[in-house]
């Protein structure tokens, strides 16, 4: 940790009437700055795997993929560990020591087999069933947070106080090609659960902090949901809509968390957004012009709001919701481009295109993220928009 002091030099430039003309009066002060600068540990690991998979035909219509992966993951030094009492929450004020590991040191070694198993099975050429099962293991961990003025996501590696994360998912899907497979339709559905998801203490520092272990806790979670999905591959008129169901529950798991979320029962994860829409179309009016719209629909992410204002001990404190009970706006963006092709002679040096559009053509302001001051003992919530209008753009394109 360094502390730097900073001087500036400031000017305050002041008019005033003087017998009918105006009298400019420059005044300069000396404003010094103070700013700490934290340097935080490196962290470094290394990960290793070795797959092996085959597959098997056991009827002409029945196949089957069998896969092993086998994971290991090393955190290394150089890197200072705390040691914490143990039985307690950690804090702060419950490290009990250090202990320094030299570069390239391993500090904590986690390995461990994973599992591919998948199936299908043809009913005709163009129906088809697929079923799937497999285990993962996750060693870097995001933590974000969306009431801040600029929101960043944290990542923190595995190491010795922080497991991990582990996955188990099933999932099954049906599909069938119409029009001698010019459209594709497919049905999924899957269902996944979590053990040891990192996420954070109520207040907690997520940005430059030291002691990141003191400040989260191990949750085990579930997701599940289904995608449906039509796809048009061929024609003058071709794309794609999707629309998928999806929901990501977490539930605190760590006895030494020092604090109960949401009572003990699940709540919504930081990333859990219900509904989401997709969809392409194209359209070629001849083989140099078409026309392309994206449009893109999700349910908004969960956020924590501050919803009351209570004194205590003679100073305003701030109550807040339920972990993740309430939701920032939905997003919506529609895009629309126009691409013209140069001549499609086969004998040129290069092939050139040109493409121009509109990007969130409804100028919509869809939050980037929510933030919240206090006014005269009145909180006030504020949204950040990036791009929240119409963003015209134009590409030249050439392929050699």
């Amino acid at each position: 940790m360094h502390l730097n002091l900073d001087s500036a030099l400031t000017r305050h430039t002041s008019e005033q009437p003087l017998h009918g003309h105006h009298q400019t009066t420059t005044r300069w002060k000396w404003v010094s700055t103070v700013y700490i600068t934290k340097v935080l540990q490196h962290e470094q690991a290394l990960e290793n795997g070795i797959y092996i998979g085959d597959r098997y035909s056991i009827t002409p219509d029945l196949s089957l993929n069998v896969g092993l992966r086998y994971s290991i993951f090393s955190y290394l030094g150089p890197y200072d560990v705390y040691q914490y009492a143990p039985g307690i929450p950690k804090d702060t004020t419950t490290i009990t020591g250090t202990v320094p590991y030299n570069k390239y040191k391993v500090v904590k070694t986690y390995q461990s087999p994973e599992y591919r198993i998948s199936a299908r099975y043809a009913f005709s050429e163009s129906t088809s069933i697929k079923a799937s099962f497999n285990t993962t293991r996750q060693y870097i961990h995001m933590l974000s947070n969306t009431t801040i003025v600029s929101p960043t996501d944290t990542w923190k590696l595995s190491d010795g106080d922080i497991k991990p994360q582990q996955g188990i998912q099933w999932s099954a899907g049906m599909y069938k090609n119409l029009r001698n497979n010019a459209i594709e339709t497919s049905v999924e559905v899957y269902y996944k659960t979590m053990k040891n998801v990192l996420d954070y203490k109520s207040g907690a520092l997520l940005i430059l902090n030291q002691h990141i272990a003191a400040d989260v806790i191990s949750a085990r979670g579930k997701s599940y949901g289904a995608e449906l999905m039509i796809k048009k591959v061929s024609g003058k008129l071709n794309g794609w809509i999707s629309y998928t169901y999806s929901r990501t529950l977490l539930k605190q798991d760590d006895p030494l968390a020092g604090e109960n979320i949401n009572k003990g029962e699940y709540y919504p994860a930081s990333f859990d957004k219900p509904h989401n829409v997709n969809f392409i179309g194209n359209y070629r009016f001849n083989h140099r012009f078409s026309v392309s719209t994206n449009i893109v629909y999700t349910t908004g992410r969960p956020i924590t709001l501050p919803v009351a204002i209570f004194q205590l001990g003679g100073t305003q404190r701030v109550y807040y919701s339920e972990r993740n009970q309430y939701r920032v706006p939905d997003y919506f963006r529609a895009d629309i481009s126009f691409m013209l092709e140069g001549n499609h002679k086969l004998k040129q040096r290069t092939h050139n295109s040109w493409s121009f559009g509109l990007y969130n053509v409804t100028a919509r302001k869809n939050p980037y993220s929510i933030y919240f001051t206090q006014e005269n003992g009145i909180i006030r919530g504020h949204q950040l928009s990036i791009f929240g209008t119409i963003i015209p753009f134009i590409t030249y394109n050439f392929r050699f």
